[in-house]
Parts: structure tokens; sequence; C-alpha cells
């Protein structure tokens, strides 16, 4: 019979100024992504969509509002998940679709 030890770190424990950048290489990607999404997505609804630029900043204020909500109950959740497979990798399997299936409707104008 074959067992595994398993390590588990402090989790108070500090993190190395290599784990540091890159933890920080990868939010920043993610930021520069998002941004450059936002802007584009704020020219297509004003410009193809035909939304009125006052409503388009509404609706970005309304969904940051909502994530601001959002994202600690999601993270509160994701600490209480128990798996094989983790607390987060089951939540990034399960949503990936439905993510995808958003992110084709955000640029949809015809039904």
């Amino acid at each position: 019979m074959h067992t595994e030890t398993i390590v588990r770190r402090d989790p108070y424990e500090k993190l190395s100024l290599k784990e540091k950048i890159g933890y920080g290489m990868g939010d920043a990607g993610s930021g520069m992504i998002w941004s450059v999404l936002a802007l584009y997505l704020t020219w297509f609804y004003t410009d193809v969509y035909g939304l009125d630029a006052g409503l388009v900043g509404t609706l970005f204020l309304v969904i940051r509002v909502f994530d601001a909500f959002s994202d600690p109950a999601m993270g509160a959740i994701c600490d209480r998940t128990r798996t094989r497979w983790g607390k987060f990798r089951p939540w990034l399997l399960w949503m990936a679709v439905p993510f995808g299936l958003c992110a084709v409707l955000m640029f949809t104008t015809q039904i």
C-alpha cells in the first residue's frame, strides 16, 4: 500500500519575493486583459450596439457594485468547498462553460 505524505504550509508563513513577483505578474496580466476588454466593451456598446454612453457607464457602475458583494460571497463559498480536487478547481471547471456562454452573449447583437 502506497501512502503519500501531504505537506501543508503554515497559513501565516510569509511569501518569498519570488512568489510575490509571480502572483503580482499574474494579477497584472489579468488586470491588463480586463481593462482592454472593458475599454473595447464600452466602444462596442456605444458604437456598435447603439446604447447611450451614460447608460453604458451606469451599467458598468451597477456591475461593479454587484461585484463588490458577489466576490466576497464567492470567496466564502470557495473557502467552504471541500472536494478531492481542492477548494477552487471545481468552481473553475464548473463555471468555465457558463462563463464562456456569457462572454459570447456580451457581444451578441441579434438573438
